[in-house]
């Protein structure tokens, strides 16, 4: 079990089934809280509120800097433009680095660099 779920990703993402998959997202939350753990330590059950969405947000930014969805998606009714996936991914970078701050730790700038400095 990860730190935060896959509702929780595909309700920042609005990405749906059709898109990615369970197994993909978990695939990338797993990934997301093998860094969290690295730089921050590990957490026990429950987990703070912060570390969830830390979670979440790690892995909505690894999805969105896919190559397929970095341009923007459509998917039935809903779309993300390329405008719509830049700001999102800058305003989740931001928490990102808001939550490090947080527990002490600095960021590197940009989403493809999400590594402590």
């Amino acid at each position: 079990m990860g730190y935060c779920s896959v509702d929780d990703v595909r309700v920042l993402t609005g990405v749906d089934k059709t898109v990615l998959s369970d197994a993909d997202i978990e695939g990338l939350i797993t990934l997301s809280d093998q860094q969290i753990d690295d730089d921050l330590g590990s957490f026990s059950s429950p987990y703070p509120t912060r570390i969830k969405h830390l979670s979440a947000l790690l892995t909505a930014i690894k999805i969105y800097t896919r190559p397929d969805l970095r341009g923007g998606f459509s998917v039935g009714g809903f779309s993300v433009t390329n405008q719509e996936v830049e700001e999102s991914l800058n305003r989740w970078t931001e928490e990102v680095k808001r939550i490090y701050a947080y527990h002490g730790k600095v960021l590197a700038d940009g989403p493809s660099t999400l590594k402590r400095v």
